[in-house]
């Protein structure tokens, strides 16, 4: 799993490749909290190299939705492949993100007030 952080603009991007799963939520979930608790709050996922999410990984998803809407902040997703998208639909958890086709799109639903 490489996970990439890169600031654009008022967003904070968090790009993740490879596999999501209970081998390697741990560092995503790191990576997330070191950025919640320096005061972001407005994540856009990256996950156009993402190349499989498990339950483990949904769940990591979902804290990390929570503890965006918990500061106030807005989260979005976008770049899902066919199968990462199969699975947050299968999950339902694509009623609980905001998902996107592209970076702009996501960019400009989180910096919207």
């Amino acid at each position: 799993m490489n996970i990439t952080v890169v600031k654009d603009g008022e967003a904070l991007s968090i790009a993740l490749a490879g596999r999501l799963d209970g081998t390697t939520v741990q560092s995503v979930e790191e990576a997330f909290l070191k950025e919640l608790a320096a005061g972001e709050s407005r994540f856009v996922f990256d996950l156009e190299r993402l190349d499989y999410v498990s339950s483990a990984g949904l769940r990591v998803m979902l804290l990390a939705a929570k503890k965006t809407r918990g500061v106030g902040g807005k989260l979005a997703l976008f770049g899902l492949n066919e199968n990462v998208r199969e699975v947050f639909e299968i999950s339902g958890f694509h009623k609980i993100f905001a998902l996107f086709a592209t970076r702009s799109e996501a960019a400009a639903f989180v910096s919207a007030p």
